[in-house]
C-alpha cells in the first residue's frame, strides 16, 4: 500500500498536461453533453506504435489525424468508451475519443485516439 502511494506521487509529478472530459448522455428527450472533469491533471504520452499528429498544411495551425495515445490519470478517475476529451499541453490542444479506464492503485491508464490537434 505505500509503494503505491509513493508510486502515485510520482506518476503525479509527470501529470503536467491539463483535461477536460465529456460525455454524451440521453435524457429521454434529446442528447446533452456532461463534464466529467475539467482541468485534470494528467499525462498524454506517445505508444510506440503511435503515429504523429500531423498537421494538413505547413501554414495552418490546426491538424487532423489518427493517433492512438496513452493517457494517464489520477487514481479514481472513472472514463467510459466514447468519452471525449480535449488535452492541453505545451502550446496545443489535442482532441478526441477516450477508450475505458484501466484503474491501477497509484493511477488510472486508458487510450485517447485524438482526431484533432490545434494551436492553443
Amino acid at each position: 500500500q505505500a509503494e503505491a502511494v509513493n508510486e502515485a506521487a510520482i506518476l503525479r509529478a509527470t501529470m503536467t498536461d491539463s483535461g477536460t472530459f465529456t460525455r454524451q448522455v440521453w435524457n429521454g428527450r434529446e442528447w446533452k453533453t456532461e463534464t466529467l472533469y475539467e482541468g485534470l491533471a494528467c499525462a498524454l504520452s506517445r505508444q510506440p506504435q503511435a503515429a504523429a499528429p500531423r498537421t494538413r498544411g505547413q501554414w495552418e495551425d490546426m491538424g487532423e489525424c489518427e493517433a492512438r495515445l496513452a493517457l494517464f490519470l489520477p487514481a479514481g478517475t472513472v472514463l467510459r468508451a466514447g468519452d471525449r476529451a480535449e488535452i492541453r499541453r505545451a502550446g496545443q490542444v489535442l482532441r478526441g475519443i477516450c477508450g475505458p479506464c484501466m484503474p491501477y492503485l497509484s493511477h488510472c491508464f486508458t487510450t485517447m485516439l485524438v482526431q484533432e490537434v490545434e494551436a492553443a
